[in-house]
């Protein structure tokens, strides 16, 4: 299926503990969480702020203290709003592997249905759990895998015993607009450096352009300039934080071929010019 061909791609945690906590404010160059999908379990946790999290194309608005999770494959973005937030991805196969005959069935059994995306705010229990699991995370020291592995089966333990997992298949429907919005979001990745017309984009999802805008804006809140625009300027944040190449080659090698309108464009969505949010890691570089 073709939609497997498009996934985030970058690996969370290592082979052996493939785990990864990511702890993002408003200077990280993923700030604002661009449409992806990726085989492994999120879990989002808000430190201050608001973060609206849409899930296939849903908004849930989270607050201060709040989590919530993201099954696999399901298509999400954020736009944060003064937010500090954490976030920890696991590959359920972690406990696939480890776990006796039965748990390995409950863990995957989840990459076949679907976890409740209603935000959790009053459910002691499990607001406990997810806290221990970024805990352990942070600690790390000696055995802290153990401690890792366990906050995440008493995860699936508590999603499972209060309802949250959804072992039925998923709507037919859906699955098509995922697949489809999948397929031309992997397009996109793949030639976002180069001039895109809007009539090449509805070839690619094999629709018409008045249909393609109205579609990607439901499931990105972006028309596709907007968010073409918006991936390039991401890439161009991690080309600056990664190196130390002049910033006309850095606009050039994502997509822009006017300096002056990458400049404009950056700062619509970043607040700053390229140069300004450059010396933000020369200034963290400094000893």
């Amino acid at each position: 299926m073709k939609k497997l061909q498009y996934r985030e791609e970058r690996q969370h945690g290592v082979p052996d503990f493939p785990v990864q906590y990511y702890h993002i404010n408003e200077d990280h160059p993923r700030y604002e969480m661009n449409l992806h999908w990726h085989r492994e379990i999120e879990i989002v946790r808000i430190l201050q702020g608001e973060l609206s999290l849409y899930l296939d194309s849903a908004e849930h608005l989270l607050c201060e203290g709040e989590v919530a999770f993201v099954g696999s494959g399901v298509l999400h973005r954020a736009e944060p709003r003064d937010c500090v937030y954490e976030c920890v991805v696991f590959d359920l196969n972690l406990l696939a592997r480890h776990g006796p005959g039965r748990v390995s069935e409950y863990a995957l059994s989840i990459l076949a249905g679907d976890i409740e995306n209603r935000p959790i705010a009053g459910e002691r229990a499990l607001i406990l759990a997810v806290g221990e699991l970024f805990s352990a995370l942070a600690g790390e020291g000696a055995y802290y895998e153990l401690k890792v592995y366990s906050a995440i089966a008493n995860i699936l333990y508590l999603l499972y015993r209060g309802g949250r997992i959804r072992l039925s298949e998923r709507h037919s429907r859906q699955g098509s607009r995922r697949q489809s919005m999948a397929l031309l979001l992997d397009w996109i990745e793949q030639n976002y450096a180069d001039r895109i017309t809007l009539t090449e984009l509805a070839a690619v999802a094999g629709s018409t352009e008045k249909y393609l805008c109205r579609f990607f804006k439901e499931y990105t809140g972006n028309s596709p300039v907007e968010y073409i625009n918006r991936l390039r300027v991401e890439r161009a944040c991690l080309s600056m934080a990664a190196g130390d190449r002049s910033i006309t080659e850095i606009a050039m090698d994502s997509g822009f071929n006017d300096i002056s309108y990458f400049c404009k464009i950056f700062k619509r969505y970043k607040g700053v010019s390229p140069r300004e949010y450059r010396r933000r890691f020369e200034k963290r570089d400094v000893v």
